[in-house]
């Protein structure tokens, strides 16, 4: 679709900054009693998903994918070895491993995405994370990154406990707020908060951020670190529960420093 010539023109004018925060704010507006255009009720097939992704889009990240691996990268240091779980396009590696020295490995349930990486030279293998992890892992990492990963997880608390002997320096995990101000008000007006793409079924699990303390305590980890990497700037900081659209955490296993 063309875009129409008034909108090249402010994109590129002086009002081009007054422009994007209008139209942001307009698409937030609508997302609050709208549905995706993409959207449909069934089953996620991640194959087709791959196979239908623009080939000019894979391996690219968006900027909001791109804050987040900046934190992700911000977290690890040269020589770590690090683990993504699923990889996806491996964007997030490709960054990573072109900002810090480390060793990036990578595992997906998809073929389509595994033949993709590898084509790019990612060390990534074929791997189901709803089956035990233990049967992939051979060996441990510093870091096992569980990016967008555990809110499509049925029992995300087993992936968990399955990883904590092969993370020496800890998990990082990425979550979307569902207590983020637009979710509580598109509630209030009678609908669902809006964290997928194509199908309802993307989302298993949710977490607000008093939910996510909570529950990392239950599962005997502890926040070493807490980034909120979206939201409302300024605001996301300030109020992280109500302005932070999405969290970046570091789990640091509790249960090794009770037992040494």
């Amino acid at each position: 679709m063309t875009e129409p010539p008034f909108k090249a023109a402010l994109r590129s004018s002086p009002l081009r900054p007054v422009y994007f925060w209008l139209a942001n704010r307009y698409r937030e507006l609508r997302r609050l009693f709208i549905y995706p255009a993409t959207a449909r009720v069934g089953v996620v097939d991640y194959d087709t998903y791959w196979e239908n992704k623009a080939p000019d889009q894979l391996g690219e990240l968006s900027p909001w994918r791109k804050r987040r691996a900046q934190v992700f990268t911000d977290l690890v240091t040269d020589g770590d070895r690090v683990l993504d779980l699923g990889v996806g396009d491996g964007a997030l590696l490709r960054y990573m491993l072109q900002r810090k020295r480390i060793q990036a490995f990578g595992l997906d349930v998809s073929p389509r995405a595994v033949e993709f990486c590898r084509a790019q030279g990612l060390e990534v293998e074929l791997a189901d994370l709803n089956q035990p992890i233990s049967a992939y892992l051979r060996q441990p990492y510093d870091f096992i990154i569980c990016s967008e990963i555990i809110e499509h997880l049925p029992d995300p608390e087993s992936l968990l406990n399955n990883l904590r002997p092969f993370a020496r320096k800890g998990i990082i995990i990425s979550i979307p707020n569902t207590g983020y101000y637009l979710h509580r008000l598109r509630l209030l007006f009678g609908r669902f908060p809006l964290q997928w793409v194509v199908t309802p079924g993307e989302h298993l699990r949710y977490w607000t951020r008093a939910d996510f303390h909570w529950w990392a305590g239950q599962m005997r980890f502890g926040i070493a670190r807490e980034v909120a990497y979206e939201g409302v700037r300024g605001l996301k900081t300030l109020w992280p529960s109500l302005f932070a659209a999405a969290f970046v955490y570091q789990l640091e296993d509790s249960t090794q420093a009770e037992s040494s």
